[in-house]
């Protein structure tokens, strides 16, 4: 299965052509993709979607990830998920906890440190093990361009929808009430933390054409996948070490 992007635009429409969905868009042919061979879709742009083909979607598992003009998520449509799983169990004991949300997230800030002081490290920064996340930030915003920072919104936005996927896999079940509460989004969470390794390609330029098209931009994604899912199963890991620590 492989995911199916969609770069929006005035008049395109998604819709159940069972079992496939039909995409059309203005003065171009329609396309079909079987559901059965779609891990997710990522819509960028204008995109209007019938209930049919959404219900579809969330009846054969493929998880919808809908973009703003700058890339960032803007919402997102989840499909069946497994029965719960143990971690989540954990995470949703952990988060029934008085101190529990503080605690993960001193967790979390622990990680994007790490992953800060790597990025840091790679950019030939002197203090690199010293030096703030707060300063590193900073430095983010005013040394990447407009297209930059577009590129790194959409990046974000394409990890979160992967890791929609690979988080089942690890024993995360994606549909419990406990995880969408508003408390916690850990794929959104993980998707900033892998998002650091991106940044001295994206300050470079070397992340390759020079266009804001979201195909383009997720060719450059697919190139990196293999370091992602590897970076994503590290960080699971540190993550169960640390629910075993705590509940």
């Amino acid at each position: 299965m492989r995911p199916l992007y969609i770069d929006g635009s005035p008049g395109c429409r998604v819709v159940l052509d069972d079992p496939a969905l039909r995409v059309m868009v203005p003065d171009k042919a329609d396309q079909l993709f079987p559901l059965s061979r779609i891990s997710r879709v990522v819509c960028n742009g204008v995109v209007d979607w019938s209930m049919s083909a959404l219900l579809a979607c969330a009846d054969a598992g493929v998880y919808l990830i809908f973009l703003e003009k700058n890339g960032e998520v803007r919402a997102r449509w989840l499909g069946r998920g497994s029965t719960r799983q143990s971690l989540t169990q954990r995470l949703v004991d952990l988060l029934a906890r008085a101190d529990g949300l503080q605690r993960y997230e001193n967790w979390y800030l622990s990680m994007e440190k790490l992953a800060a002081r790597s990025f840091a490290r790679r950019m030939g920064i002197k203090d690199w093990r010293e030096v703030s996340i707060n300063d590193l930030q900073r430095q983010l915003t005013l040394s990447l361009s407009d297209e930059g920072r577009y590129k790194a919104n959409l990046l974000q936005g394409l990890l979160h929808s992967e890791l929609l996927n690979w988080l089942p896999e690890c024993g995360f079940s994606h549909d419990d009430d406990a995880l969408l509460s508003g408390e916690l989004d850990l794929a959104k969470d993980l998707s900033k933390l892998l998002l650091w390794d991106c940044y001295p390609s994206l300050l470079s330029g070397s992340e390759g054409n020079n266009t804001k098209a979201l195909g383009a931009v997720a060719i450059l994604f697919e190139q990196r996948t293999d370091r992602f899912y590897l970076l994503f199963r590290s960080t699971i890991s540190k993550l169960h070490q640390f629910l075993l620590s705590v509940c």
